[in-house]
């Protein structure tokens, strides 16, 4: 039986939805109740999607409000890679999200990945 899994994402949120599905499947998953842990792990590129100075809007795409209160709602946990981070030059004071937001290091994310009962890239 399957009781954790862990999506992983490396896409932009800009010109590819891969971040916002990935947690959208995430929250699914924990709403329908027969998995217990679903966490979303952000690296490279998709660190961008917490970034308060992103504006989707400039490229006439959504907001992302919407999923943002989703990740809250869901209580989902999302973890962000440091060193995606420091390349992308985002401080944590720029991530739009605190309480569901955890930035780890690379052995954090594979500790994550090895507990898990299955794991998606998505």
């Amino acid at each position: 039986m399957v009781n954790s899994i862990v999506i992983i994402c490396e896409d932009g949120p800009l010109g590819k939805n891969s971040v916002v599905e990935s947690i959208r499947m995430a929250a699914g998953i924990l709403a329908v109740g027969d998995v217990e842990i679903c966490k979303v792990i952000l690296l490279r590129d998709a660190v961008f999607f917490l970034d308060k100075k992103l504006n989707p809007k400039a490229l006439n795409m959504d907001e992302f409000t919407n999923v943002f209160r989703l990740i809250e709602l869901s209580e989902l946990e999302i973890y962000v890679h440091d060193k995606a981070l420091e390349i992308a030059g985002i401080e944590p004071s720029d991530l739009v999200l605190e309480d569901n937001v955890s930035i780890v290091d690379t052995s954090k994310i594979s500790e994550l990945i090895i507990k898990a009962d299955m794991s998606f890239k998505y």
